[in-house]
Order: structure tokens, then C-alpha cells, then sequence
């Protein structure tokens, strides 16, 4: 069982939704993602996050879809970020999954083989925390930002 490093509080990996993984599992009272992990980036730009994961860490590439149909990805109660395919060792994105965080979760589903377990999570982490130093040393991918302003792609203000 996964305990958060702060308030030992027991996590199940299967309720991801509650945790943040950073380096180690956190439950999200303790702990919380970087705004630029959470920051909606383009598809062109989560693919080349996704090589340079993936051969930093030996990994065989990943394909990267996008899937723009609203009437796939907007469920009942939830909206559906993304889905990892392990047999085409691909990831399919959604508009709201274009995100560094998301891209850390299904690869660790793709890297471990497994659905929500602690291997994953531990996984999901460890790849969370290496994107992270990335961002914060200004080492994205080339051609672009790791670091933007919050104010990034807000229409400025006609008077």
C-alpha cells in the first residue's frame, strides 16, 4: 500500500483522480502539480515531450493520435482525457488531456503494463518528476516554451 510522504495517508492508485505524482505519490491535500504540468499545450508539442520521455528513459517510441470528437471524449460524469492502446503502443488525446500530466500518466500504463497499480503510480511519478526538472531548467522540447506566462494565449484586453 502507497502512504502519502506527508500525512501518511493510505492512497490507492485506483482513485488517481485524489493523488498527485511527483516524484513520489501524494494525496492532493499535501501536494499539488505545477501549473506548466497542468497548462493545455498543442498535440505537436506533447508528441515531441513524448520522444524525448521516451528516449530519455530507453523506451520505445509511442504514437500519438488526437481525437477532436466531442461525442468521445465528453462522458456522463467525467470527460475523458486520454487512452493508452498497449498492443499499438499508442496514446489517443483528447482536447482536454493535452497536457504534460496526462502524457506522464498513459505512459506509465504503456512503461509498466498495468492499469492503476502501485507500479503504476510509482511509474507515473518518477516520470512526472523527470518532466518537471525538465520544465523547470528550461529544457523542453526544441521550438518550445517550458516555462510560459500565465497570461500565454489570453486575447489582450480592447478599450
Amino acid at each position: 500500500m502507497i502512504k502519502c510522504p506527508k500525512c501518511s495517508a493510505l492512497l490507492d492508485p485506483a482513485s488517481h483522480g485524489d493523488l498527485v505524482f511527483d516524484g513520489q505519490v501524494w494525496c492532493d491535500r499535501c501536494h499539488e502539480y505545477s501549473r506548466e504540468l497542468i497548462r493545455p499545450r498543442e498535440i505537436q508539442e506533447i508528441e515531441s515531450w513524448c520522444h524525448m520521455i521516451s528516449t530519455a528513459f530507453g523506451f520505445p517510441p509511442v504514437q500519438i493520435e488526437n481525437d477532436a470528437n466531442p461525442a468521445v471524449y465528453r462522458l456522463k460524469s467525467s470527460v475523458l482525457m486520454a487512452e493508452a492502446d498497449h498492443r499499438q503502443r499508442s496514446i489517443r488525446f483528447y482536447p482536454p488531456g493535452c497536457r504534460l500530466s496526462t502524457l506522464c500518466h498513459e505512459l506509465a500504463h504503456l512503461y509498466t503494463g498495468q492499469d492503476h497499480t502501485e507500479e503504476w503510480a510509482e511509474m507515473f511519478a518518477v516520470l512526472t518528476a523527470w518532466v518537471k526538472s525538465r520544465l523547470d531548467n528550461g529544457k523542453g522540447p526544441p521550438g518550445y516554451q517550458a516555462i510560459m506566462s500565465i497570461y500565454a494565449g489570453v486575447p489582450k484586453r480592447v478599450y
